[in-house]
């Protein structure tokens, strides 16, 4: 008898397996088109701003050129760090803040440790961090390039490059990182995309004409490029995948590499709209958005839309109006449902249901 009930629990449960996967996903789509998301259970907390102010780690950073204080959600100071000396320009990327004064870089992490770079010369005008890795543009006579390690070690040391840097991604399964330089010939502009090993090695190169090149990504050393007329695919042999065109204002854009989408927020006609490409150059999705949405942002599987004062959640073809403020919106994050929306002032915090 206790035979014949398992092989009656395995019967159904492989039948009920086979209706998940061939309905399944069908079904649970059809509920989240019939939900309508909102904000919940909101809270508003004031905080004290210095000039600058952003999220950093799972608080708030404010700085100014003397002071930097780093406070949590509910506006208690977990440190300050002040200092006699101007500092020319601070820039904040992932988890770290680099600080420059004179000739020298102080770098100060979530707990403010502090490790000092080697001394290079000119302005930094960018900093950006990623795969565990940190690249920083500086302006001298020319523009060259460093990169530090985890460690903060510098592995690119003055690399220089005869045009401006205007984007750079660093390769998450090699030491390598992809650059774009921009020129002008006669007001056109030339953008270079190169592919070079941080043993400074040069992988390979290609010029792209008639268009400003606005980003670049490496995903499993491919090379994804966004332009304002073009998005190209390069593998890591430097040969053009596919290139899909672009005919209306890029407003903002995503690239996922959980997900393998390429993102962009665009202007059409008087409308806007969001479309999704995956990683072999197909769309996926294509929707309608509120015209005066100009900013995205995309958070696990969740897709904010936003301006100044209004957030939008997009899920089945649906934009649902999730939050509505009098004053600008400076930035948004997200930890699972929780939502963190960010004012010169004030942060509110709620959820989303």
């Amino acid at each position: 008898m206790k035979k014949i009930i398992l092989f009656i629990v395995i019967i159904l449960v492989f039948i009920i397996a086979i209706l998940y996967s061939t309905y399944g996903k069908e079904f649970l789509s059809i509920l989240d088109e019939k939900k309508i998301y909102k904000v919940e259970n909101i809270k508003t907390t004031n905080i004290n701003t210095l000039n600058e102010f952003k999220f950093f780690d799972r608080g708030i950073i404010s700085y100014n050129n003397q002071k930097i204080v780093y406070m949590d959600f509910d506006n208690k100071i977990l440190w300050e760090n002040e200092t006699n000396e101007f500092s020319n320009k601070i820039f904040v990327a992932e988890n770290y803040i680099f600080r420059q004064a004179d000739h020298s870089i102080t770098v100060l992490d979530k707990n403010n440790q502090q490790f000092v770079i080697a001394e290079i010369d000119g302005n930094i005008i960018n900093v950006s961090r990623e795969n565990g890795k940190t690249g920083i543009v500086v302006k001298d006579n020319g523009q060259t390039l460093f990169i530090l390690n985890g460690n903060n070690e510098v592995v690119v040391d003055n690399k220089e490059f005869k045009d401006i840097i205007t984007g750079l991604s660093i390769s998450d399964k090699s030491e390598a990182y992809s650059l774009i330089t921009l020129t002008f010939e006669n007001g056109n502009p030339i953008n270079t995309l190169y592919f070079n090993l941080i043993e400074d090695v040069e992988l390979w190169s290609a010029l792209i004409e008639n268009e400003i090149l606005i980003k670049t990504k490496v995903i499993n050393n491919n090379v994804i490029a966004i332009g304002t007329g073009n998005i190209y695919f390069y593998n890591n042999n430097g040969k053009l995948m596919w290139k899909n065109s672009i005919y209306n204002k890029i407003l903002d854009y995503e690239i996922s590499v959980e997900n393998q989408r390429i993102n962009l927020l665009f202007e059409k006609d008087s409308s806007v709209e969001l479309i999704s490409y995956n990683f072999e150059g197909k769309v996926i999705e294509i929707q309608e958005v509120p015209s005066a949405i100009t900013k995205l942002k995309i958070f696990d599987n969740k897709m904010l839309v936003y301006n100044n004062n209004t957030i939008y959640l997009l899920h089945s073809n649906k934009a649902d109006k999730i939050f509505e403020d009098s004053e600008n919106i400076y930035d948004i994050s997200m930890e699972g449902s929780n939502i963190y929306i960010l004012f010169k002032n004030k942060i509110i915090k709620g959820q989303i249901k």
